[in-house]
């Protein structure tokens, strides 16, 4: 239909329409050029074989995938209102209810993932996407796994990433739970609460403990469930049931009145307003601000395989940074 959705590392993903039925469907196409160059068929197979035997309403479906002698395929459930990412850069940051909204079913999505033993690895708003009533549909499981294949990799968006997996140390399912509370200050805040200039810089964000920064229009009840969550120890993590029995989540449950009216006007009024032009005109191109680049990507694989953690020194160390630095060289954050 000559409309572009998006674009990422190894392709494209346009708007398509089943002949038979007319019902539209976005088409992810991946070169396999590019796609080899920098990954094994293994992972390829590993995305169909994970998204294949998932069904759930807070999840994209996968309806069928082919190949063709340059790309591989995959014919996706069509999300119309386009990603989180987008939503939250378009207001600058979310109210508490609609943070409540998109939370409560990314935890729902999430909790069906783990209980199918899947790990996504890769949970932010990019990955979030709105169908027309503004329900979260789970997508793009290029950095997921089988709990059962787990194996110690870095992998996914730095700002998002957990401290274990930055300090190459073995990993489980609360990876996803850590990035649900970095996904929840971004939504109320309208940024990651760990931020660099670089990499490096952002790692060393994460690893600190730093207190994080808050608007006064944050609720208190709303960062005390963001700190039960951003645990750098991630068996003090809470479960999914753990956050929405939260506080602060119940207290939103209980408005059920306003969440009806998110559903059925609010964000419907929304999707109008920037989905205004028919899918067979509009051409638009998404390309997300923090897409991984083919030379990124490579990289990002290189230190999946033997990653180590290089805190950056300055030439002139003092007695405290010293002692800092060996408190990193035990816990094995640095060489030594």
């Amino acid at each position: 239909m000559q409309q572009t959705l998006g674009q990422g590392s190894f392709g494209w993903v346009t708007l398509v329409r089943e002949i038979q039925t007319g019902k539209l469907f976005a088409m992810k196409a991946m070169k396999k050029a590019e796609l080899f160059k920098y990954c094994t068929i293994d992972n390829l197979k590993r995305e169909i074989k994970i998204q294949r035997k998932l069904n759930h309403p807070h999840i994209i479906d996968l309806d069928s995938y082919f190949e063709d002698k340059t790309n591989v395929y995959l014919i996706l459930e069509y999300a119309e209102g386009g990603s989180l990412f987008k939503r939250i850069k378009k207001q600058r940051r979310l109210s508490e209810d609609e943070a409540y909204h998109y939370l409560y079913q990314t935890c729902l999505g999430i909790e069906y993932l783990h209980k199918m033993k899947i790990i996504h690895r890769d949970i932010k708003p990019e990955n979030l996407l709105l169908d027309a009533k503004g329900n979260i549909k789970i997508c793009d499981f290029g950095w997921s796994t089988e709990m059962d294949n787990l194996k110690k990799a870095f992998c996914g968006t730095i700002e998002y990433m957990a401290p274990e997996m930055i300090k190459s140390q073995s990993t489980n399912y609360k990876l996803d739970i850590w990035c649900l509370g970095v996904l929840l200050y971004e939504m109320v805040q309208g940024k990651p609460p760990f931020t660099g200039k670089n990499d490096q810089e952002k790692c060393v964000a994460i690893l600190s403990g730093q207190q994080l920064k808050y608007e006064e229009s944050v609720s208190e009840d709303c960062k005390s469930l963001i700190a039960m969550i951003l645990q750098p120890n991630p068996f003090n993590r809470p479960s999914i049931q753990g956050i929405l029995n939260h506080k602060w989540m119940l207290s939103k449950q209980q408005s059920k009145s306003y969440n009806d009216q998110l559903n059925s006007r609010s964000i419907s009024m929304l999707m109008m307003e920037e989905y205004s032009h028919s899918p067979l005109k509009s051409c638009q191109t998404v390309v997300s601000e923090r897409k991984t680049n083919n030379k990124e990507w490579e990289e990002s694989k290189q230190r999946s395989h033997h990653f180590v953690f290089h805190q950056p020194q300055p030439v002139n160390e003092q007695p405290e940074q010293t002692f800092f630095r060996r408190v990193l060289i035990s816990l094995g954050c640095i060489n030594r």
